[in-house]
């Protein structure tokens, strides 16, 4: 019971659709702006970088904490990454915004630094480098998670743990890019999202 409470608990937490509220902040409907994707490289580019920041602060706290929360329990690393993906699945499909969601780079930051905060932590510089020089999310996401995996196995982590955590910035990508984003259709709107 336990176990599905919390995985209740990260669905709704990554539910909350940060982008669509800060849009919202400045007056812009995140699903009628550039890519029409509700997350925070949408925002960054079309409203600003500091909104697109707090999107990206939300986003990646919105996972973690739920993830910490199963640690604290003592339930399984498993099961807290278990999880994290159901609050990556809240991000895909949130109910607060009819599952019209994005495509969540940004929670796999968060599940990272919940599960094995010191690897992320040192991994995070060469991602914001190349994403400074070569402005692309998606990338620099995996450019971050490759040295994230390699820290944590020399840290002692379990090696199917770190694979695991160090592989859901792929399924956020093909998300993004293999799957129709559930926002393509917005109402008013004939034309199809461009997804980023």
């Amino acid at each position: 019971m336990n176990i599905l409470l919390f995985l209740v608990l990260g669905y709704l937490m990554g539910s909350v659709p940060f982008a669509y509220l800060v849009a919202r902040l400045y007056g812009v409907n995140v699903f009628q702006t550039g890519t029409r994707n509700p997350g925070a490289a949408n925002v960054f580019r079309t409203i600003s970088r500091s909104a697109g920041v707090m999107v990206l602060a939300g986003d990646t706290v919105k996972v973690g904490v739920p993830v910490l929360l199963a640690r604290w329990a003592h339930l399984s690393p498993w099961v807290a990454l278990a999880v994290g993906v159901a609050a990556m699945a809240g991000h895909w499909y949130p109910v607060f915004l009819r599952f019209r969601g994005g495509a969540g780079l940004a929670t796999t930051i968060g599940i990272g630094y919940a599960m094995m905060p010191l690897p992320a932590l040192l991994a995070t510089p060469p991602a914001l480098v190349f994403l400074y020089f070569r402005h692309n999310t998606g990338v620099a996401a995996g450019v971050g998670f490759v040295p994230f995996f390699v820290i944590a196995v020399l840290m002692g982590n379990s090696v199917p743990l770190a694979l695991a955590v160090a592989v859901l910035p792929v399924l956020a990508l093909a998300r993004q890019r293999l799957l129709p984003m559930p926002g393509a259709s917005v109402e008013g709107h004939g034309n199809a999202a461009v997804r980023s």
